[in-house]
C-alpha cells in the first residue's frame, strides 16, 4: 500500500479522527471473523453428512444387498460434495454410483459415471483414485464380454498401482489380466502375468488372498474404517 506522508502537525490534529473510525472496522472484521468461522463450521458438519452417506451406501450394498438404497444414498452424498467443493469426494461418490449401477445391471450407466469419476481423478491428480477408476471401468468391460478393453483399462490401473506402490491394487489388476487372457485363450499370457502375482506376494497366503480379490471394485480401501 502506497505510504501517505504528512506534516507532524497534521497527524496529530487527525488523531482522534483515526480513533474514531478504527472502531466500526474492529467491529466488522470481527464480525467477518465470526462469519467465516460459521462458515467453515456448516461446510465441515456438511462434509461429514456426506462422508456418512458413503459409509451408509457401503453398507446397504456390500452388507444387506440394498443396492437401490445405496444409490440413493451416494446421490445424496454427492450433491454435498458438489455443494461443499469436494472435489475427490465428488470423484468417489462418482465412482460409487456407478458401482451401484454396476451391481444393478446397467452396464451403460455405470461406464458413465466411472468415466465421470475418471476424469475428475485425473483433473485433481489422484493417482490412486484415478488407478481405482480405471480398474472399475475395465472390469465393467470384463462383464460385457469386451475383454480387449478390459485389458486395456487393467493395464493402465497396474501402472499407477505400481507407481504409487499399492501392492493389493497390483495384485488385483494383475489377477484380472490372467483372467482376461483365459478366456480369450491366450494361456502363455495369462501364466505370465500369474507369476507376477506370486512375485509381488510375500507368501503363498498373500498370492492366495490377491486371487481371491479378482473383479472387486476399489470400494473396500476408502473406508477402512469398516
Amino acid at each position: 500500500m502506497p505510504t501517505l506522508v504528512r506534516s507532524q502537525i497534521k497527524i496529530l490534529a487527525f488523531i482522534p479522527l483515526l480513533v474514531s473510525v478504527q472502531l466500526p472496522l474492529l467491529y466488522y472484521f470481527s464480525a467477518s471473523s465470526l462469519a467465516s468461522q460459521v462458515e467453515a463450521e456448516t461446510v465441515r458438519d456438511r462434509q461429514a453428512e456426506a462422508d456418512r452417506l458413503q459409509q451408509q451406501g457401503f453398507a446397504q450394498a456390500q452388507k444387506n444387498r440394498q443396492y437401490e438404497a445405496a444409490l440413493n444414498s451416494w446421490q445424496k452424498a454427492l450433491t454435498i460434495y458438489r455443494e461443499i467443493k469436494n472435489r475427490l469426494g465428488e470423484a468417489q461418490a462418482l465412482g460409487n454410483i456407478g458401482y451401484a449401477y454396476f451391481l444393478l445391471d446397467d452396464r451403460e450407466k455405470a461406464i458413465q459415471y466411472l468415466q465421470q469419476n475418471l476424469a475428475i481423478a485425473r483433473q485433481i491428480k489422484h493417482r490412486q483414485e484415478e488407478a481405482d477408476a480405471l480398474g472399475n471401468i475395465g472390469t465393467v468391460y470384463y462383464s460385457l464380454g469386451d475383454y480387449r478393453q478390459a485389458i486395456d483399462y487393467y493395464n493402465q490401473s497396474l501402472a499407477i498401482q505400481r507407481e504409487v506402490k499399492n501392492r493389493q491394487g497390483e495384485a488385483i489388476c494383475l489377477q484380472n489380466l490372467v483372467t482376461a487372457y483365459r478366456y480369450l485363450g491366450e494361456y502363455d499370457k495369462a501364466t505370465g502375468y500369474e507369476q507376477q502375482i506370486f512375485a509381488i506376494a510375500n507368501t503363498q497366503a498373500e498370492a492366495n488372498s490377491a486371487t481371491r480379490l479378482w473383479q472387486q471394485f476399489k470400494i473396500v480401501e476408502r473406508y477402512p474404517n469398516l
